[in-house]
């Protein structure tokens, strides 16, 4: 049986007509998957800021009610002094 190199090139054709299309699958599911993980970094570094705001505002808020007291307290002393 003799293999002409119009056989081969056939052959070679076919097959690279057959990989193609695998290959560009494979390369848009890895490009998808890099873009997912991206946006999961993303959300995980704006949910960790957002926790951060989230114990500075009660920070802030503690702060303001000690002042409040404070601020009554000095009032009260005041009136008292009247």
């Amino acid at each position: 049986m003799e293999v002409h190199m119009g056989d081969i090139l056939f052959q070679l054709f076919t097959l690279g007509s057959l990989l193609i299309p695998l290959l560009i699958t494979i390369l848009i599911i890895i490009f998808v998957i890099r873009i997912v993980r991206r946006m999961e970094r993303r959300a995980d570094e704006r949910l960790k800021l957002d926790k951060e705001n989230a114990v500075y505002q009660q920070e802030q808020m503690q702060a303001i009610k000690e002042l409040n007291n404070r601020l009554t307290n000095i009032e009260i002393m005041l009136k008292e002094v009247e």
